[in-house]
């Protein structure tokens, strides 16, 4: 029997009270039997870690290293205020809607459960929307969801209509929203689905880092914002990010925590070290109360974090000396070929050193060639395994010639070919 196995037996010989404490105090250190775990072959699993349900993703090209469980449906509490956000960017750039636009704060909006998470927003304040998104990100208001939301769209169900047509607009097949603050446990992502959008997100987006969710801090309320008739605080209010690896973990710079009964802690965060960043998910955490909850929730992002800073790397091989292809039948008569896409990629760690790239391309096409069209690739290999490769396309058209050119390169593909020397068809 393995040490596992008999660790396992034991916890079920325990009083449910005492399986219950050691969950608090050792969360999650094996993975639930029968869990759906994924990771990239040749690279140790990360440690066990409390969540439920739980994805490590490279930033580069948004592939997932490493998952458990990931399909399983769970609330995201205030994860669902990264959708808010991104519906809010996207009325940004259709000109509805701007970030210094004022919204004024009514009745409704700060009518909120005992123990909700506020930025503290009073009736009748106007606030300019880029503050209300900083308090969405920062401190989890659920007052500023509510007011960004009625601002937007006219009333909290009409907005939650816009996030699902973002998600379904996305290919978000099991993620929906019933309101925009992530209160309410008919709100449903998964950690599959959520990494997905947090790393779409990211790419759309790549100011909300700098701009919302690296701030380690905002202060409000303060004086200018103020109801008429109401005194400003004394004092300053100055309230801090609840994702504390912000704070406390090197280059953490985003994104959101969240919590309530029905889903247990969760948390998407980013770090960016070197030129190499990851995005984890980990959902349905669990803890005796918010502060064990929140502090375990944290060891988890720390160590996943510090599992794919220490196995994997960011690498952005150039390719040199991409040669001509002759292309026959065409006015140019030969192209450069251009990667198709960025050449970033990640790869183990170990693997990075090694890496070469070989090009691939024929000497010769025979024209038409359209823009974008495929004439090669570049394969790139580590230890004589191929760890990626890239199309290389044409960067423009290439259309065919003229009669006389035609003639002329068809008489001469003739013979070529007579002979068994002919080119390939692009």
């Amino acid at each position: 029997m393995s040490s596992i196995q008999r660790l396992r037996e034991r916890l079920a010989a325990l009083p449910a009270r005492s399986v219950l404490a050691l969950a608090v105090l050792l969360p999650a250190a094996l993975p639930a039997a029968g869990a759906d775990i994924r990771t990239v072959p040749g690279v140790p699993p990360p440690p066990g870690v409390n969540a439920r349900s739980v994805v490590v993703m490279e930033a580069a090209r948004g592939e997932i290293l490493y998952e458990r469980d990931a399909d399983i449906p769970i609330p995201p509490a205030s994860l669902t205020k990264l959708m808010t956000l991104r519906v809010l960017y996207k009325e940004f750039a259709a000109g509805r809607m701007s970030p210094d636009d004022l919204v004024t704060v009514l009745p409704e909006d700060c009518a909120l459960p005992y123990n909700s998470s506020l930025m503290y927003l009073q009736p009748y304040m106007k606030v300019p929307v880029r503050v209300l998104m900083q308090g969405l990100a920062v401190v989890s208001g659920n007052d500023a969801a509510r007011a960004l939301a009625r601002a937007a769209a006219g009333s909290v169900e009409a907005f939650a209509a816009r996030m699902n047509e973002e998600a379904a607009a996305m290919g978000l097949e099991t993620t929906r929203f019933v309101e925009p603050s992530g209160l309410s446990e008919y709100n449903l992502t998964t950690a599959r689905e959520m990494a997905l959008f947090a790393h779409r997100y990211l790419e759309d987006n790549p100011e909300s880092l700098r701009d919302l969710h690296s701030l380690r801090w905002i202060e409000f309320p303060t004086a200018e914002y103020m109801p008429p008739g109401v005194p400003p605080p004394k004092g300053r209010m100055v309230q801090y990010n609840n994702n504390k690896l912000i704070r406390s973990y090197e280059g953490a710079d985003g994104l959101k925590t969240g919590f309530i009964r029905e889903s247990g802690f969760n948390l998407v965060a980013t770090a960016e070290r070197g030129g190499t960043r990851f995005l984890i998910v980990t959902l349905g955490g669990t803890g005796s109360s918010s502060r064990v909850g929140g502090d375990v929730r944290e060891r988890d992002g720390r160590e996943l974090l510090d599992w794919a800073f220490r196995n994997f790397v960011t690498v952005r091989p150039r390719v040199e000396g991409i040669p001509a292809i002759r292309i026959w039948k065409t006015a140019e008569g030969s192209l450069v070929p251009v990667p198709a896409e960025d050449l970033e990629f990640t790869v183990r760690t170990a693997d990075a050193p090694g890496i070469r790239g070989r090009v691939e391309v024929p000497a010769e096409l025979v024209g038409p060639v359209p823009k974008g069209g495929r004439v090669g690739r570049v394969v790139f290999e580590a230890g004589g395994r191929e760890i990626r490769s890239v199309d290389l396309v044409s960067p423009s058209d290439h259309p065919l010639g003229g009669f006389w050119i035609r003639l002329r390169d068809g008489i001469v593909l003739f013979f070529r070919r007579l002979f068994g020397r002919g080119p390939a068809a692009a």
